[in-house]
């Protein structure tokens, strides 16, 4: 709500809705629903798993050679001849439906970029959770 409010100070309405409903609606309801279906406790002779540190080391090694691809930082011309500039648009109206292509932008693709935010950000508060259960006993 804190982001919504500040993007309202700023005049940006549309982007404050957005980030109401998706960053502070469905994020808080998604939190609270998923604490209230898991058990927080972990057996004590639970072992750490060999896949899932492979796992792990995959990943950072796929998320590098992304990084490893991104444009020089600060380069302007990139964004006006990029592709997803293009299609944005050529194709938003075909997309969304709504003639003008800011607010197709805000309604459509941003709410689902601010979707995937909360979902990175449940991620990451569930694993934190992981981390901190608490041991019990198997007796």
């Amino acid at each position: 709500m804190v982001c919504a409010t500040i993007f309202f100070i700023s005049d940006a309405v549309d982007v404050a809705l957005t980030e109401a409903a998706v960053g502070a609606g469905i994020s808080t309801l998604l939190f609270i629903k998923v604490l209230h279906n898991i058990d927080d406790t972990l057996p004590k002779n639970a072992a750490r798993d060999l896949s899932s540190f492979i796992l792990f080391f995959l990943l950072s090694i796929i998320l590098i050679s992304f990084s490893l691809n991104f444009p020089e930082f600060g380069l302007s011309s990139i964004t006006s001849n990029a592709p997803s500039t293009q299609y944005y648009l050529n194709q938003s109206q075909v997309d969304i439906g709504i003639p003008n292509v800011v607010t197709s932008i805000l309604a459509g693709y941003r709410a689902f970029d601010t979707l995937g935010e909360v979902l990175v950000i449940f991620i990451a508060g569930i694993s934190v959770l992981g981390i901190l259960r608490e041991e019990k006993d198997n007796g």
